[in-house]
């Protein structure tokens, strides 16, 4: 959920973020009234704005979405986020700033309704072990509700190796490298 600041009147993304089991194919099957999405997201290289860069290519089941992203963390779950829909010539365009030291992020998004919150699964291409739950909130403190079929492994909400940034360099996460999992 964003929100206004009061100080910069800047949009601001709240959420909480987990790692859990990869959900097999029998649990995911069962997850009501979810929306699919893939995803391509490519990290650009830094400006002098302060600011990390992305831009993502989303692929609905009737159409395809582009959008280019700036974010600033400014405390614990909570970063501007400033985002805009862009047309498939801009984002081919703003390919060619992507940071080489960056892999492209494949994933799937699973956006699940559950008990007045937005659930947002992600599944990405890089593991078959393990994969993230984020909850965007009002509030970092608002109580997440987590359904009984996501088995949460750590709450990774501001661990910067479990971020897309830090995945987009090695496409492992944390646990996997130091297989403390």
């Amino acid at each position: 959920m964003q929100r206004a600041n009061h100080h910069s009147e800047m949009p601001i993304e709240i959420e909480r973020k987990y790692v859990i089991s990869y959900p097999d194919s029998a649990v995911r099957n069962q997850i009501p009234d979810f929306a699919a999405t893939g995803i391509t997201q490519v990290y650009l290289k830094p400006d002098d704005s302060g600011f990390g860069r992305r831009i993502r290519k989303q692929v609905f089941s009737d159409h395809i979405e582009y959008t280019y992203t700036r974010k600033k963390k400014i405390a614990f779950g909570e970063r501007i986020e400033l985002e805009d829909q862009i047309t498939e010539a801009e984002y081919q365009k703003l390919l060619q700033e992507a940071d080489p030291t960056h892999h492209s992020i494949q994933k799937i998004r699973y956006s699940i309704p559950y008990q007045n919150q937005i659930l947002e699964l992600d599944l990405y291409a890089f593991s078959q072990k393990l994969a993230t739950l984020e909850i965007e909130l009002p509030d970092i403190n608002t109580p997440v509700q987590i359904p009984d079929w996501v088995n949460i492994l750590a709450d990774v909400t501001d661990m910067p190796g479990y971020s897309n940034f830090e995945l987009s360099q090695t496409l492992t996460f944390p646990a996997e490298r130091n297989d403390t999992i």
